[in-house]
């Protein structure tokens, strides 16, 4: 229980904010996410990925690192720096394009300096291949 006490402490001290959403979705309006999934057609436009902060205690970046996994390594495919303001609540998301040869496993993490803050996978997959 220490270990946790420990922990939780650090973590509030090493991030100056909290993470309530990150979520994956096929749009952003509003500032709200608009049909949160993790698998995206190669017909959908874009995937975006939504983040909600709490208690944010200074200004700060963070990057959305948009990772694509070829032959079972994660191979970088960009790092989008966005910033986030000090208050009470912050939204914020990035976005890539789909294009055909997008298909396979994909991966975006929230990184804060050199830390990994959170990650969501989510699939891209042919149209004709989903039950829709």
């Amino acid at each position: 229980m220490k270990k946790v006490l420990v922990f939780f402490i650090f973590s509030l001290i090493l991030y100056a904010y909290n993470v309530k959403e990150f979520v994956t979705c096929k749009d952003v309006q509003n500032l709200t996410p608009v049909e949160i999934t993790d698998t995206f057609t190669i017909n959908d436009k874009k995937v975006y990925a939504f983040a909600n902060f709490t208690d944010i205690k200074e200004k700060r970046l963070i990057d959305f690192v948009w990772e694509k996994q070829v032959n079972g390594e994660w191979k970088l495919y960009a790092d989008i720096k966005l910033p986030i303001f000090a208050g009470e609540r912050w939204r914020t998301y990035s976005n890539i394009s789909i294009k055909p040869f997008f298909e396979g496993k994909w991966r975006v993490s929230l990184i804060d300096g050199n830390e990994t803050v959170e990650s969501k996978t989510f699939e891209v997959v042919d149209s004709n291949n989903t039950l829709q």
